[in-house]
């Protein structure tokens, strides 16, 4: 994928894939900046990045978006990591931040915002440019992961997702970069082929859908024990 980006002021550049993934995690986390809105997948306030979680599990971005909804932004770009491996960080992931409440969210902020007496409220009308209003943050969580791996294995895994009702969504990234060294990030939401209440083919998919359920079957034993 490749493509022109055009400037205001007229000028136009070239753009070529960039394929190097530590590089290209550097750059997005160093796009996360206290006070502003971050956009790559919807609109939110970054209330904290690079966190590690009580399971293990390191998060980029931690997020309220629009809506008042947690938001958790994590990359797959190493795409000879495992997929099952992927999958039990997003799960995780999504069972750490549904524990967060409002005022848990409030705290993360105040330490990125490098204000103690920040309102989360007052600060999520501010940069995203909303009237404030009673809202309650954290109701709802969605584990956004912005992945490098082909489309079609994608479309599979987030119509596993779906399926069991899992607040994990897939975006497909694209980063491109112009001969000026001008760096441009695009993502993609992978809108799943089947619907929630569709039968799954049972040829072609099987073997890794199994794989998945398999595992998310011990994780609900090792939860139980």
């Amino acid at each position: 994928m490749g493509g022109i980006i055009r400037f205001p002021d007229g000028r136009s550049s070239s753009l070529s894939p960039v394929t190097d993934p530590d590089w290209v995690e550097q750059w997005l986390r160093r796009s996360i900046q206290p006070m502003k809105p971050w956009t790559l997948t919807v609109p939110i306030l970054p209330v904290g990045e690079n966190l590690t979680t009580p399971l293990g599990t390191v998060v980029p971005v931690l997020g309220v978006d629009g809506e008042g909804r947690t938001i958790v932004v994590l990359l797959d770009l190493k795409v000879d990591k495992p997929l099952t491996a992927v999958l039990g960080e997003g799960i995780a992931t999504l069972h750490w931040a549904e524990s967060l409440d409002e005022k848990q969210l409030e705290t993360f902020g105040r330490y990125f915002w490098h204000d103690p007496k920040a309102s989360l409220a007052g600060v999520w009308a501010q940069v995203l440019g909303l009237q404030e209003r009673a809202i309650s943050f954290g109701q709802q969580t969605h584990v956004h992961i912005l992945s490098w791996r082909s489309r079609n294995l994608l479309w599979e895994i987030q119509n596993f997702l779906l399926r069991h009702g899992l607040s994990i969504l897939f975006f497909g990234l694209y980063t491109l970069q112009g001969e000026q060294g001008e760096t441009v990030a695009i993502a993609e939401q992978i809108a799943a082929p089947l619907t929630v209440s569709a039968a799954v083919p049972e040829v072609g998919s099987v073997h890794k859908v199994g794989e998945v359920e398999s595992f998310l079957r011990s994780l609900r034993e090792t939860t139980n024990c």
